[in-house]
């Protein structure tokens, strides 16, 4: 046998023989979708869904739903065509199943804005008297609210849609018995929070909270009197706007009167036609510049209050995780997660785009992570020896928005779960069952998870966080001896 011959027999021999490895655990980040592709002649590749799936024939046109996934960023759809045959250099189609799935999850997602107002309309509501609350039954849980019915109803539709986002993220593993149905209390006013606050014993800035021994989510929303004071603001722009509407459409007769006290004043025509023409333009630059700011002042209140619906939703969405984890993911006899996992997750989760049923963690949240950088680099983000020992008390301040040495806690929390989840993903949905379970030493816990000793975890975990967004890592980390864990 010639001498390269004999060698890769030898080669392939070796692979054959070696054991299968597994394939790396993938975390919680979320999976790409499969996608159909097809290649315009001038060069371009557009990757979505065919939507004339049955149309096989090279002759046929083709219509083409482009699908755009940004990194932590919404989803859009950009359909195209029918593109000419002649236009079409190729086209890659998946399996039929596959290119179901796709075009399922696709319509989910075009659908979605009909379908939300749907499912709102149809969420129904019972007073059991006149001035009393809000009430709902659902699988998952029970509402009782002060807000408004819409606001209401768009709570109950996003909890709903996040339940269901958390079922496909991380899959219930509890028993049954342990499924037992959330209480939310949806406060119309922040008064009422504070008495809520109060009757429960508890004193917190948070906008919102989750109580595991109770079963018991709280969520403060100022969402009614928001919503009224941005409705009489976009009422008085819009009489502001009718009102120059008015004055334009008297413009010509004011401009014939002027015209005509000119000529009385003995004024020549050229002149009488000069001073009615630089009138008729300071009123159109006049109008033009309010109208502009009137329709800016509109965007902003639009924006302000969609800012506001959004932070709200968010809190809904931090709270799930909690009631989630709590009642779906831990056995009976388990202690639930670590404070600091249990924040950390929350984060992140908060912020993942909740799409076509499916809550998707691709990328670290822009805020947070330029936050966490900026500590990172000033030396005041808390040793995770430390972090991972914090109890949930510690960690309320932090919630709340505040700084200081609380608040780099909390940070820091979501740097590790992001790091855990999504760069370097050793937390996959059994792992966190497991995370319920652990008892004894965080640290121990921590290492176990990541299989390194935590020093060296730390060091690789601030330079993968400074890495994100193109930022040049330092090596702030304490100069500290390795601890092997013990296995």
């Amino acid at each position: 046998m010639p001498r390269l011959g004999w060698w890769l027999a030898v080669v392939l021999a070796a692979l054959t023989a070696a054991p299968a490895v597994p394939a790396p655990p993938q975390g919680l980040a979320t999976a790409a979708w499969k996608l159909e592709s097809i290649e315009l002649r001038d060069g371009r590749r557009l990757e979505g869904l065919v939507l004339d799936s049955d149309a096989g024939d090279a002759t046929d046109d083709i219509r083409f739903a482009q699908v755009k996934r940004p990194p932590g960023r919404p989803m859009y759809v950009i359909i195209w065509g029918p593109l000419a045959a002649e236009r079409v250099a190729a086209v890659d189609r998946l399996p039929a199943a596959e290119h179901a799935q796709l075009a399922s999850r696709v319509r989910s997602f075009l659908d979605g804005r009909q379908r939300q107002a749907e499912a709102e309309t149809a969420v129904r509501l019972e007073q059991h008297d006149e001035d009393g609350p809000w009430q709902h039954e659902s699988e998952s849980f029970t509402v009782t609210s002060t807000a408004d019915p819409a606001t209401t109803r768009a709570a109950i539709v996003t909890l709903e849609q996040v339940f269901g986002g958390l079922e496909t993220l991380v899959a219930a593993a509890a028993s049954p018995e342990r499924k037992n149905t959330i209480e939310v209390r949806l406060c119309g006013s922040a008064a009422e929070y504070r008495d809520v606050q109060r009757s429960l014993g508890i004193a917190i800035d948070s906008p919102a909270f989750y109580m595991p021994s109770r079963r018991l989510l709280v969520a403060g929303s100022d969402m009614p009197a928001l919503a009224a004071g941005s409705a009489a603001v976009d009422d008085e722009l819009a009489a502001a706007a009718q009102r120059y509407d008015q004055l334009d459409r008297l413009l010509d007769e004011r401009l014939k009167a002027l015209a005509g006290d000119l000529e009385q004043q003995g004024f020549p025509a050229a002149e009488r036609a000069a001073i009615v023409q630089r009138a008729r333009q300071r009123w159109e630059r006049e109008r033009g510049i309010e109208l502009t700011r009137i329709a800016a002042a509109r965007r902003d209140n639009a924006a302000a209050l969609d800012r506001a619906r959004r932070a709200f939703r968010q809190r809904l969405v931090h709270e799930a995780w909690h009631a989630y984890a709590d009642t779906r993911l831990r056995a009976a006899d388990a202690g639930g997660l670590p404070a600091w996992l249990d924040e950390g997750l929350a984060q992140v989760v908060e912020s993942a785009p909740l799409e076509a049923g499916e809550l998707r963690l691709d990328a670290p949240d822009p805020r947070r992570l330029t936050a966490l950088q900026e500590s990172i680099r000033a030396g005041s983000v808390p040793r995770l020896a430390d972090l991972v020992q914090t109890g949930q008390q510690q960690f309320i301040a932090g919630h709340a928005g505040r700084d200081g040495e609380r608040g780099r806690a909390y940070l820091a929390a979501w740097g590790l779960a992001l790091d855990l989840a999504m760069l370097r993903p050793v937390l996959s949905p059994a792992a966190i069952v497991e995370m319920t379970k652990a008892e004894g030493d965080p640290v121990q816990s921590l290492e176990k998870l990541t299989g390194v000793a935590i020093d060296r975890y730390e060091s690789d975990w601030r330079r993968r966080i400074l890495a994100l967004g193109g930022t040049r890592p330092a090596d702030p980390t304490p100069k500290r001896e390795p601890v092997t864990p013990d296995r």
